[in-house]
């Protein structure tokens, strides 16, 4: 039985003035300061657990500009303020002890698909699955993939410059972003996106605090551009947070004359400097083939040790996943549909699979592809006993086998949920990035590390860029797991800094901040 929850005490006097004066200044959407909505968005996919005062719904734009409008009134200067999505997010990003402003209730609409252009516009509260739905009749999707893409917002992936599978190929979110229609404190609203020469110019010369924005980051980028890039790190994956190491000079999404591209800080700044209403987004045509390769290992050990050699076959992704996950996947429904690969005649007298890696390839016809593959297999089976040789190869064929794969892959996290037991896997340590080639020495001190702490846990996630998803299981109730819990971060800040790599290569750093100094 959950044991009675105590009266919470009522919002703060604060917090009931700004309520007020937004409903007085015509707020057409729905707040909410009541204890259950509170307690609700108390939570997200995270360990954390922060109380708001209240929660407001904007009905649309202009709604979220009355919020920060009368948010910068010098009266509410006390209270903060976090937007909020899907709420999928595993380091606490969309909780705030203030207001929080859920864009996913009513900013959710899908504007405009302009297929000349090769763009969509979206309000940031428009769902991954629902967006790529709506696009694949015109042969088009929005390439940033994610596994919770089901409940995961644009708005939620912008603020953390969100990637996945893929990544290698398509890269994180705000490469492929093209504008963003935002509002800061005070009401004024903006346009972030690339501008040529002379258009930053003319933004620089605007009066308010849009053009003074466009002045400092520039002053900023130009007078310490040699420490930026003495400092930010050289990895793929390297970037979460004010990206200021590509606001200035072209990226690949970016024309030629764009010198200045303020999406780039907003992407990853997790709600923190401004309030997005609409993303113009660019859109990726559908690969009109997909071959996907299964490699079995004997262990995971092996699996990442393969994955330089099988990088070198220019596949579009590696995803890997370990004996932990394939266990879990063995009693659950999903075995019924992918059971008869890894128990296939060939493989029921050989070595038990512990590891897999699913190596796919993307292209525009099968005759492009095949000779990837078959390279694939041929080194495959040529590597002897040397470490990092498959002891099976399946070529899976193109349709419900495909499919059955990448749904295991996905139910990766929802597999570890289900350990039977007090302690459960959970997301603190889990994406951590380092240079591919030093990914198998890593995780074998990683595993090492909590082999000794006693730990049980689950690996998998996309070796070719480095980063691999880790949630050792925990009993956040217990004191002892929860000091252990931090005993553990603090170790593998050490392992990562150790093989030149960060902490948050895929999920933002939300209350992982407090180590910012050391990267």
């Amino acid at each position: 039985m959950i044991p009675r929850l105590a009266e919470l005490e009522p919002a703060h006097a604060l917090t009931r003035d700004y309520l007020t004066a937004l409903k007085a200044a015509g707020f057409r959407g729905e707040v909410a300061a009541d204890a259950a909505t509170r307690l609700v968005t108390a939570t997200d996919n995270s360990v954390y657990q922060i109380l708001p005062q209240a929660v407001i719904y904007p009905k649309d734009a202009g709604d979220v500009v009355t919020a920060a409008r009368i948010a910068g009134e010098a009266r509410f200067a006390e209270l903060t303020f976090a937007p909020r999505g899907g709420g999928t997010g595993t380091n606490g990003q969309s909780l705030a002890t203030g207001v929080v402003v859920d864009v996913s209730r009513h900013l959710n609409q899908i504007l405009e698909v302009d297929l000349a252009q090769g763009v969509v516009r979206v309000q940031p509260g428009v769902v991954l699955d629902q967006l790529n739905r709506a696009l694949k009749p015109h042969g088009m999707f929005f390439a940033p993939n994610l596994s919770p893409s089901s409940r995961a917002t644009i708005g939620g992936m912008i603020s953390t410059d969100a990637c996945g599978e893929g990544s290698r190929v398509h890269g994180r979110t705000s490469e492929h972003v093209l504008a963003l229609d935002c509002v800061l404190l005070g009401g004024e609203r903006f346009r972030a996106e690339g501008l040529d020469a002379a258009a930053l110019e003319a933004r620089k010369a605007l009066p308010g605090r849009a053009g003074e924005l466009h002045r400092v980051v520039d002053r900023l980028v130009t007078e310490h551009a040699e420490t930026i890039t003495e400092v930010f790190p050289k990895l793929r994956r390297y970037m979460t947070g004010y990206n200021l190491a590509h606001v200035r000079g072209n990226r690949p999404r970016q024309r030629p004359e764009h010198i200045f591209d303020l999406t780039y800080l907003l992407c990853g700044s997790e709600g923190t400097l401004a309030f997005v209403t609409e993303a113009t987004l660019r859109l990726t045509p559908l690969p009109a083939v997909r071959r996907l390769v299964v490699l079995e290992f004997g262990s995971f050990d092996d699996a990442l040790a393969s994955a330089t050699v099988v990088a070198a076959s220019d596949p579009s992704a590696i995803e890997s996943i370990d004996e932990r996950v394939l266990g879990l996947a063995r009693g659950d429904v999903v075995w019924h549909e992918v059971g008869h690969i890894f128990d296939r005649p060939e493989r029921q007298h050989g070595p038990r699979t512990r590891a897999v890696n699913l190596v796919a390839y993307d292209g525009a016809t099968a005759a492009e592809l095949e000779p990837k593959v078959q390279a694939l297999v041929a080194s495959a089976s040529a590597g002897g006993s040397q470490p990092g040789t498959p002891i099976g190869v399946y070529v899976v064929p193109d349709g419900p086998e495909a499919a059955a794969l990448w749904n295991l892959r996905k139910k990766g996290v929802g597999l570890l949920g289900n350990t039977p037991g007090a302690r459960k896997p959970i997301p603190f340590v889990e994406d951590t990035v380092v240079p591919p080639e030093h990914l198998a020495a890593y995780v074998k001190e990683f595993r090492a590390l909590l082999d000794a702490a006693g730990l049980t846990y689950g690996m998998f996630g996309h070796v070719d860029v480095g980063c691999l998803h880790v949630r050792p299981a925990l009993d956040m109730k217990d004191p002892d797991d929860e000091r252990l819990l931090h005993l553990i971060s603090e170790r593998v800040v050490e392992l990562v800094r150790k093989y030149g790599g960060v902490i948050w290569g895929e999920h933002g750093k939300g209350f992982r901040s407090e180590y910012n100094p050391l990267f």
